[in-house]
């Protein structure tokens, strides 16, 4: 898995940039500005492996992809709506909005309807603090266990509040099952 590439802008498209990594360009897509051509950047990666499409997906931070990867967890959510969702405004002031319930900030993305903001704030309300601070010892033992079969840290630290099983093998049946609709 890829976690971040480090290159130059070769390209600047519509959807993305071609980024130029010792002499491969690799095409990462973003609803933001990832920067200006002969720009070096550092841009975190999302793969998003479908049976027919192979996508990465660009940002310019850690955090930025870690709500990219809440946000797909979420149904009807899929990697372009999640890229639209996250270049409506700051992170800040997406927080804010969802944490304020303002569906009305949501259903003005093009795209996003009003059952799938109420989804939005219904799943991520009150999870959007960083909750990994706030871990229990069970749940690091998940977060640990997920991590050493090759799923992303940010990928799994957003799932686990979705997590209800009282044995660690019930709740890792039920991360395996939620980590596999993100895939």
């Amino acid at each position: 898995m890829i976690a971040f590439l480090e290159g130059k802008i070769a390209f600047v498209e519509p959807e993305g940039v071609v980024l130029s990594v010792h002499g491969v360009g690799y095409r990462v897509a973003s609803g933001k500005s990832l920067g200006e051509a002969d720009e070096q950047v550092r841009l975190y990666i999302a793969e998003v492996i479908r049976e027919d499409k192979y996508d990465l997906y660009g940002f310019r931070t850690r955090e930025e992809l870690a709500f990219f990867y809440r946000l797909i967890s979420i149904d009807g959510v899929g990697p372009k709506m999640a890229q639209k969702i996250l270049a409506s405004g700051s992170e800040a002031a997406l927080r804010s909005n969802i944490q304020a319930g303002d569906l009305g900030f949501l259903t003005s993305i093009s795209g996003v309807g009003k059952k799938t903001a109420q989804k939005i704030i219904l799943e991520l309300k009150g999870v959007l603090v960083d909750n990994e601070e706030t871990m229990s010892t069970g749940e690091n033992d998940l977060l640990e266990a997920l991590m050493s079969l090759g799923y992303q840290r940010p990928v799994v630290v957003a799932i686990l509040p979705k997590i209800t099983g009282e044995k660690m093998e019930e709740r890792m049946k039920q991360a395996l099952q939620l980590l596999g609709r993100t895939r």
